[in-house]
């Protein structure tokens, strides 16, 4: 399979758009958002709560760093193929391997993107830890060339390093919100600190489509009334791992005391083309809102449904 490589070379390829918020850059490790990854950044970058990177808005210059599965190094670098990467408008001019601390290996690109009539310049670190691999990628216009010469850039990717991961239960007491009764399903993964992925296996089924998931994420800003049903169609659209999703019904609801908005959708498994059900809810508080979205195989959905909803109900807001 060539997944994380294709979803590497997308993410790698992707702006950053970030607001600076924070103090100017030290000559310590940061790690941005408190992942696994740390760096010392280059002098006049900051590093912004809420996002796993570093920005200089002034200068347009960005850095993303990006946290995937241990297995994920091998097959990008293994797998590495050029014109992934220039579907995305990206050109790789040099490729070396190189060494950091503690051994850790890595590959470093270096290159540009071109976006519209504009080219940025472009770094793609992948760098293969002990638990778990990094992918760190700097871009900013050709203007900021004299801010952030080649030589500053390589010797900030080069201070990348990796810290163990936190356990579940350590991430999932930085959500903003709490799960109660998880209804058969089990933690897969936490991301960041604003979402979780559950899973559970029908009938002990370890294919694609035996498989029914949940997630749970948090979204900042108060919803208007009015927006709500736009807010959660928009929403429902953009579920992973589906496609051909078709709105079967819907409508407002309350949960958990507050104003919600549930959407049922037919669907199919992007990778297996199987039918699935998607079951999305909207929780809407003042400043904030939980999204909760179900995907079970159409077959069954009928006894996962009731299982959500309990999922559903037992989320609340610290």
């Amino acid at each position: 399979m060539r997944l994380f490589a294709r979803l590497a070379a997308s993410l790698a390829a992707a702006a950053l758009s970030l607001t600076v918020l924070g103090l100017p850059a030290s000559a310590q490790t940061v790690f941005a958002n408190d992942g696994t990854i740390g760096m010392v950044p280059p002098e006049g970058m900051v590093a912004v709560p809420g996002v796993p990177g570093f920005q200089d808005r002034a200068a347009s210059a960005s850095i993303l760093i990006l946290e995937m599965p241990k297995l994920a190094f091998s097959e990008i670098t293994g797998n590495f193929a050029p014109d992934e990467l220039k579907k995305q408008g990206v050109t790789v001019e040099e490729k070396r391997d190189v060494t950091l601390a503690d051994g850790v290996p890595a590959v470093l690109l270096k290159g540009y993107q071109t976006v519209g009539a504009d080219a940025l310049k472009k770094w793609i670190l992948i760098a293969g830890g002990k638990d778990q691999t990094g992918m760190v990628t700097v871009q900013f216009p050709e203007a900021s060339t004299g801010r952030y010469p080649d030589a500053k850039v390589e010797d900030a990717l080069k201070t990348v390093v990796f810290r163990a991961p936190p356990s579940t239960e350590e991430m999932l007491a930085k959500l903003p919100f709490t799960l109660g009764d998880l209804a058969g399903y089990k933690v897969m993964k936490v991301v960041g600190t604003s979402a979780v992925l559950l899973t559970k296996n029908e009938a002990g089924g370890a294919e694609p489509q035996s498989q029914s998931f949940f997630i749970v994420a948090a979204g900042p800003g108060e919803i208007r009334e009015d927006d709500r049903e736009g807010v959660a169609k928009r929403a429902i659209s953009s579920v992973p791992g589906v496609k051909e999703l078709r709105i079967e019904r819907g409508g407002p609801l309350r949960i958990g005391g507050q104003p919600g908005f549930e959407l049922i959708g037919n669907a199919a498994d992007q990778q297996t083309g199987k039918p699935v059900k998607v079951a999305q809810w909207l929780s809407f508080g003042r400043n904030g809102y939980l999204r909760m979205v179900g995907v079970a195989p159409t077959e069954n959905f009928d006894s996962d449904y009731g299982a959500m909803r309990g999922v559903r109900d037992g989320v609340s807001m610290r």
